[in-house]
């Protein structure tokens, strides 16, 4: 008998049943020893288990985040209540969602292409959405189902049938007992410890030589244990972080906080450019201004500034403290150093993975701060049929097709837009911005050098590759629930 069976007999002698609980604490043995020593005296009928069921509701990421928030249907009559609202309005599916459910519990009415409340609606805002109360009960309590589904069966068909919750049957030990079979056994001894596991010691000193190796039944039942994974951003940083390097690109880093400078004059963004605004820029109270660059591309800039934009250049505008809105900001910098060693080798590839900050509406595709990968390349002859073809293979790898749409960029002649195409909302999205650097950034005379350079969100692809995040700030939910429901990935 081996010394868990027979703790676990001890513990049961007195002849009393007891919860799988008090048996662990009784035996002093952990709970996966207590399960797989239950497991093989029940075998041979040493000791008798009362097995107990019960049903548990575990919410779905789109319920948890109802249950942490509202109910579509919840915000659509809290707007209703308010003035009537014009179906061809409601662009998001959310509100489409909002709009199906609030009008099948009669909360809302529709004629001639308004939405109005009804008085059940106006009830529901003052008593609350039955679904909405039972969904918020169960995040707090998901063993609550069993009460639910005596006074609530309705609402938890409801949400069962949305998807929002997964009911399942949970089948548990419920009591413990000992029978005369295993009172005979206790009369024995406890066979010679056989080896678990090896260690250092054993390895070292050979202890383990002529000894016994317990055996492991790998259909015991077992404490259920969450598997280790990797947050799918940091998978995707680090996907893209090999994609450069395997590329032949070498990684480069800078600060978050950095003067206007950096982040729009030497990118040869106007001064009274919209972007530089506080509601797109986050501006830096301590310290509210930093020091410029080199004297001498301050200059530089001062001097492209005027002649191209024909105002005056201020250099207390240009030293405004920032949250850098673009990764590309750290690539001008790196252009500055290669300018004062004229021996570098080309093809040139570097690129940079970082914090991006903008102070923007936050919806399913937009966030005030995300990462961006930020590449260029220095080299003879290079042409947008260069550029496209690196982006092309770039994509390729993370499992990608995209597409370039012309756009303007101040930093760049021509740009274009990198597009790929969200499948669940059937539109392309911008995933990126690319195009040559202007010779007024990169200070470049030689008329056969150019530089390739783009800025690609990380974020946006994740969400179009991952049909389990519908909007952006899904990846930054802080519940460590959320990722363990989600299924194991390679990156």
């Amino acid at each position: 008998m081996h010394r868990y069976e027979l703790a676990v007999l001890k513990a049961l002698q007195s002849g009393e049943m007891l919860s799988l609980e008090e048996l662990v604490v009784r035996s002093v043995l952990g709970k996966d020893a207590v399960l797989w020593a239950i497991e093989n005296l029940s075998g041979c009928g040493a000791i008798e288990s009362r097995r107990e069921s019960h049903d548990e509701a575990v919410l779905t990421e789109e319920g948890a985040r109802y249950a942490k928030g509202s109910l579509p249907e919840s915000d659509m009559i809290s707007r209703a209540q308010l003035e009537p609202i014009a179906v061809q309005s409601l662009k998001d599916n959310e509100s489409r969602i909002g709009l199906q459910w609030a009008k099948m519990q009669e909360l809302i009415t529709i004629d001639k292409g308004m939405i109005t409340i009804t008085a059940k609606g106006r009830a529901a805002i003052k008593s609350g959405i039955p679904e909405e109360q039972v969904l918020k009960r169960l995040l707090k309590d998901s063993g609550a189902v069993a009460s639910l589904l005596k006074s609530n069966k309705v609402q938890i068909e409801n949400l069962s049938r949305r998807r929002l919750i997964v009911i399942s049957s949970k089948s548990a030990i419920g009591g413990l007992k000992i029978t005369a079979k295993g009172m005979e056994m206790l009369g024995g001894s406890p066979k010679a410890e056989e080896i678990e596991a090896l260690d250092r010691k054993m390895l070292s000193t050979g202890s383990w030589a002529g000894k016994k190796f317990k055996k492991y039944d790998i259909s015991v039942a077992v404490e259920r244990e969450a598997a280790a994974k990797k947050h799918p951003l940091r998978g995707m940083i680090e996907r893209m972080r090999d994609v450069h390097i395997a590329m032949g690109f070498k990684e480069f880093s800078g600060p978050t906080v950095i003067p206007a400078f950096w982040n729009f004059d030497t990118l040869f963004t106007p001064q009274d450019h919209p972007a530089r605004e506080a509601q797109d820029t986050f501006y830096v109270s301590h310290p509210s201004s930093l020091a410029l660059g080199p004297a001498g591309l301050v200059s530089q800039v001062k001097t492209a500034h005027e002649t191209a934009w024909h105002d005056d250049w201020l250099a207390k505008v240009a030293m405004q403290a920032v949250l850098r809105t673009h990764t590309t900001s750290l690539s001008v910098q790196q252009l500055y150093n290669l300018a004062r060693y004229k021996d570098y080798k080309m093809p040139l590839k570097l690129f940079t993975i970082g914090k991006v900050f903008r102070n923007e509406n936050v919806d399913y595709k937009h966030l005030l701060d995300f990462y961006q990968a930020d590449g260029i390349i220095v080299g003879e002859n290079l042409t947008m049929a260069n550029l496209f073809d690196t982006l092309i293979k770039l994509y390729k790898s993370l499992g990608m097709k995209v597409r370039f749409k012309p756009a303007y960029f101040p930093f760049v002649e021509p740009g274009a837009e990198v597009q790929a195409f969200y499948e669940p909302r059937k539109e392309w999205l911008e995933v990126g911005g690319t195009g040559i650097l202007r010779r007024e950034i990169t200070g470049i005379t030689k008329k056969s050098v150019t530089v390739l350079a783009w800025g690609l969100a990380l974020e946006r692809p994740l969400m179009i590759k991952d049909d389990s995040i519908q909007r952006l700030t899904d990846m930054y939910n802080g519940g460590i629930g959320w990722l363990r429901q989600r299924r194991l990935q390679k990156w």
